[in-house]
């Protein structure tokens, strides 16, 4: 397995421009496993490690031995070791949002204030099956269904690079008993009230009695849409200076797109001129580009934003004003 490992990221380039780097362990199969293969191969690719760990204060006295296993687990190997902690409920409860989103958002924050060159992540090939199973159940579109990334750039947590998408769990699990690991267990895991549990322990077993091959099959699926997201995004970035000008969508210029483009150009746009797009949908896409179509007056948007149509150019307005 370490071989394979070695090859896929000397083939993906997933280290290149990487020499300090970030290794998030929660303690589970997954993420030892992901140490050791970077450790095992860290001469290699002339890597300097770090292991990190966030305790969300979730599980009591279980969160805070996960957080000693991970050090001891470090230590042992003489890797440097970061830990960090949150309440995760708290902030959960501050600003709206689930506990799911508020520890990731946590854990991200953190693990992005370390200054490394990249930070290495745990998700492998049924993560990706899960995502994109999930994506398709809450309605996505094609963009939405496009793959985690080998080497993925946020603006907000620096190089995120995800050396496993091509192994499975199971994997994982067998290389950590080869290695005689013993993996934390997070029990919250195995909860149905949660979607991502129900898709992993229900949705995909069933699934894969028509196709066994179902996880590689979406991984595929997942791969190849992201290859065509990038095109059209590329394009549309060439010609989005002739179609958004003094942010405003020059109609006359928006018809000639094909509607791939029309979309990935109103959603840039939207980004440009609110700053994100999480709140906006499909659907929401889809208003603008009816109202640019079919040349109407405008149509309604979240946030009290509306969409205006004026002498052939739509733009955005507050309706605080």
């Amino acid at each position: 397995m370490l071989k394979r490992f070695i090859d896929n990221c000397a083939a993906e380039k997933i280290f290149c421009g990487v020499h300090k780097a970030l290794i998030a362990v929660s303690g589970g199969a997954d993420s030892l496993a992901l140490a050791e293969l970077m450790i095992s191969s860290r001469r290699r690719f002339n890597l300097e490690l770090c292991i990190a760990h966030f305790e969300h204060g979730l599980r009591g006295q279980e969160s805070i031995d996960d957080a000693a296993f991970v050090k001891a687990f470090a230590e042992e190997r003489g890797i440097k070791f970061i830990g960090g902690r949150g309440d995760v409920k708290a902030y959960a409860a501050a600003e709206k949002i689930s506990v799911e989103t508020a520890a990731r958002t946590l854990r991200y924050e953190f693990l992005s204030k370390q200054n490394f060159d990249a930070i290495a992540l745990a998700h492998h090939a049924d993560d990706q099956a899960e995502t994109l199973l999930m994506r398709l159940l809450r309605g996505a579109t094609t963009s939405g269904l496009s793959a985690m990334k080998f080497r993925t750039f946020s603006k907000d947590y620096g190089l995120l690079i995800r050396p496993l998408l091509r192994f499975r769990k199971v994997e994982l699990e067998t290389f950590c008993r080869e290695r005689k690991l013993s993996p934390r267990i997070d029990a919250t895991n195995f909860e149905l009230d949660a979607t991502r549990n129900r898709i992993r322990l229900e949705l995909i077993p069933t699934l894969e009695r028509f196709n066994p091959a179902l996880v590689a099959t979406l991984c595929r699926l997942a791969e190849v849409t992201a290859e065509e997201a990038d095109f059209i995004d590329e394009q549309a970035e060439k010609i989005f200076p002739a179609v958004v000008r003094d942010n405003s969508i020059v109609r006359a210029e928006f018809l000639k797109l094909h509607p791939a483009l029309q979309r990935v150009v109103i959603k840039k746009f939207l980004v440009q001129v609110t700053g994100s797009a999480k709140d906006f949908g499909f659907v929401h896409f889809e208003e603008v580009r009816k109202v640019l179509i079919n040349g109407l007056k405008g149509v309604e948007l979240p946030k009290n934003l509306r969409a205006n149509l004026t002498k052939g150019k739509l733009s955005i307005t507050n309706n605080f004003y």
